[in-house]
């Protein structure tokens, strides 16, 4: 499953601006928002590498269901990104707290936002925790804070929302 050309300025723009929405979980659902991340191919599959800190709830989650889906805003919602970067899916349900719609995902068992106008759904091929990340960039990017695991994410399925 390959995005189109539209589709990758799209997710690309999103996470260079106001960044995006990761969804994760069926039984317990979350949802987190990001700035980083990557496209590209891999093993002849086009892939979404998604870092997550391991304190996260989306972490517990994205390793007991091996997927994750990426909503991709097409309207402004720097608002909902900002004030779901500061809460805990531990205490809340973030769908709830910020009066989003989620809509179950067609090929994955999560949710996806139905304010978000693109969603790639991804199965988790790989993962690799940053334990051999490099020295000046764990003390200028962690000071102390728990590292990312980069998942490896197969997109298959990507779609206009409507």
């Amino acid at each position: 499953m390959y995005l189109t050309t539209e589709q990758r300025m799209k997710l690309i723009g999103a996470l260079k601006s106001s960044g995006l929405f990761i969804s994760c979980g069926k039984e317990t659902p979350n949802l987190m928002s990001t700035h980083w991340g990557a496209l590209g191919s891999f093993w002849n599959r086009q892939v979404f590498i998604l870092p997550v800190r391991t304190g996260k709830l989306s972490h517990e989650v994205i390793d007991k269901e091996k997927s994750f889906a990426v909503s991709v805003p097409v309207a402004d919602m720097r608002r909902e990104i900002m004030l779901c970067d500061h809460m805990s899916g531990y205490s809340v349900n973030k769908f709830e707290e910020l009066h989003l719609h989620p809509r179950r995902a067609k090929k994955i068992p999560a949710y996806v936002l139905g304010e978000c106008g693109l969603i790639l759904e991804c199965k988790v091929v790989y993962s690799c925790d940053g334990g051999e990340i490099d020295e000046s960039l764990k003390a200028e990017m962690y000071d102390g804070k728990d590292l990312h695991t980069m998942y490896f994410g197969e997109v298959v399925a990507c779609y206009e929302n409507r």
